[in-house]
C-alpha cells in the first residue's frame, strides 16, 4: 500500500487555503493592482507554511530554492500554482485601467479565476 496523496489527506485544508487567496486577490484582479498592493502580497506569502504542508509545492517555482531569485511576482506565481492544482482556472488578457491619481491609461493584464466544477 502507498502513501496517501496530500490532495485526499488534506481536502478541507487545501480548499480553505483556495478561499483564503481568493478573499486576498478576489475572483476578478488587475495585476497592476496586486503589484502595488504590498498588504495583499504579504498576506499571500505568510500562506506559504500552510501551502508547504497540505500541497505538492515541487512544481511551483517560488518553493525552489534556487529559482526564488529569479521569479519576478512570487505572489502571483504561488496563486496561480495552488489555485489550478484544486482545479481552478485563470484567464488573462491585456487591458488597459485609468489610473485615479493622473488619469492616464496604464497597460496591464486583468485576471479571471473560475472552476467550472466542485472537488
Amino acid at each position: 500500500m502507498g502513501r496517501t496523496k496530500l490532495s485526499e489527506k488534506y481536502h478541507e485544508e487545501r480548499e480553505e487555503i483556495c478561499k483564503k487567496l481568493l478573499e486576498i486577490v478576489g475572483t476578478e484582479f488587475y495585476l497592476c493592482d496586486l503589484d502595488g498592493d504590498s498588504e495583499k502580497q504579504c498576506s499571500i506569502l505568510a500562506l506559504k507554511d500552510d501551502i508547504q504542508r497540505c500541497f505538492s509545492v515541487g512544481c511551483i517555482s517560488s518553493f525552489k530554492p534556487n529559482l526564488k531569485d529569479i521569479v519576478k511576482r512570487d505572489y502571483l506565481n504561488v496563486v496561480r500554482g495552488i489555485l489550478k492544482q484544486q482545479g481552478y482556472k485563470f484567464e488573462g488578457k491585456d487591458s488597459f485601467k485609468k489610473m485615479a491619481e493622473d488619469g492616464v491609461f496604464k497597460k496591464t493584464m486583468r485576471y479571471k479565476i473560475f472552476r467550472d466544477f466542485v472537488i
